[in-house]
Formats: structure tokens, sequence, C-alpha cells
């Protein structure tokens, strides 16, 4: 049976570790449960967030993928982020086609640059739309707020370089939305601001989640693959 959650407490066997229960963590630490835009539930000991249609799943080896699969069914989503077995399992319950992504974790690096990291939302929005299409009021509503409550921030390199510390968390972080303005790519500057900010953010293990034509670039970074995770959508 699942069941929405509106206490903190009721989080209590989520675990402390690992990318999903990190991004569930992060995001509660960020919304609570006051927000219908952002909501928690729990299957027994696996849970579920949504932040506007996208979910993350933590699941344990009880979790009733069948049941699952009707609930999200039932809610809508854009995309859903999970392990590779249940994500598998789901896309077929679920009719819709997935990526398998990489999760990889630092491992080490000697490259270390200055950075800012209090830059203006606006000017790493400059720098990340570059490279993703982003829409600028939602990302940056989510972005405040996150960074408000402490639980992002960005960091840019010289004005031409941006990436999003998404959380940092239980002495794990994870890094997102790495871009660089297109008049200054092959410079080396994604690489200088990865491999920078990941050394400043230790003794936290630090994590980043790819395609697989990603991974030679995080490689360069002091990255290493350690385990696929799967991308509903």
């Amino acid at each position: 049976m699942i069941q929405q959650i509106f206490e903190p407490c009721e989080l209590s066997a989520l675990p402390e570790k690992g990318i999903e229960a990190q991004k569930i963590h992060a995001l509660y630490n960020a919304y609570g449960a006051k927000y219908d835009f952002c909501r928690f539930y729990r299957q027994g000991n696996s849970y579920i967030s949504v932040l506007d249609g996208s979910f993350v799943l933590c699941l344990d080896s009880t979790a009733d993928l069948e049941e699952l699969a009707d609930f999200l069914q039932m809610q809508g989503f854009s995309d859903i982020f999970c392990s590779e077995a249940a994500g598998k399992v789901l896309s077929n319950q679920l009719g819709r086609g997935f990526v398998v992504v990489n999760l990889m974790k630092f491992s080490g690096g000697s490259v270390c640059a200055e950075f800012d990291n209090e830059p203006s939302l606006s000017d790493v929005y400059k720098i990340i739309s570059d490279g993703f299409d982003i829409a600028f009021e939602p990302w940056y509503l989510d972005m405040s707020h996150r960074v408000r409550h402490g639980i992002s921030k960005c960091c840019v390199l010289d004005g031409k370089a941006a990436l999003v510390v998404q959380h940092d968390n239980n002495g794990e972080a994870l890094l997102s939305q790495v871009a660089t303005l297109k008049a200054h790519r092959g410079e080396g500057l994604a690489k200088k601001l990865v491999t920078s900010v990941a050394v400043s953010l230790a003794p936290s293990a630090v994590y980043v989640v790819c395609e697989d034509a990603l991974v030679g670039f995080y490689e360069k970074c002091g990255f290493e693959a350690i385990r696929k995770k799967c991308i509903i959508r």
C-alpha cells in the first residue's frame, strides 16, 4: 500500500546513503511536505518523491512493482529515476521508454582552480542554458529555493563554465548541469571546474550521473563508473 508522507519521522527507514535516497533527502530538506507540487510517498520500506512530475524511486527488495506502476500511471509523470533493474521492469509495465545511465564516483584529481561558489543565479543560467534546454523561470525558482535552504549551490569558473552541486548530504555530493559557453568549449574549463569542485567537497564522496557519451569526459575529470541507473521517460 502506498501512503503519502507528511512528517519527517515517516522517512525514518529511508537509507542515509545511496543516490536515490540522497535525492529524496535533499528534496525533503529543501521543500518539506507542504507543497502540492512536491510530494513524498512510502510503500513499506520503499520511498518515492515527486517534484513537478519528476519522480525518484528508492526501492528495497520487497517493493511491489506492479502496484507502483499503477500508482505512477495514475499520478502521471515526466520522468522517473531509479535502479536499472526496477527501471527495466517498470518501463515495460508502463509502456514507456528508458535510458540506462552511469553513476560515476570521483576517485581523485590534482587540478585545482579558483571558482566562484556564490555567483548570481542569472549568470549561472546564462551559461547552463547554453548547453541545456532549460526554461528560466522553473529553474530559477527551484534553484533559488534550494540555495536559500542550503541544499544546493552553483559554481562558476571565469564566467565561462558552470555547474550545480545538487546536494552535499550525509557525506555524499552530486554534481549536475555542467556546461561551458559555446564560444569557450575546448579550452578545458569544464574539466577544471568539475575537478576543482569535486576536490573542494572532500571528505564527501562526489558523484555524477551521465549517459554513455559523457563517460570519457568524466573519467578525465577523475571519476569512475560504479553502477548503472535508469531514467524512464
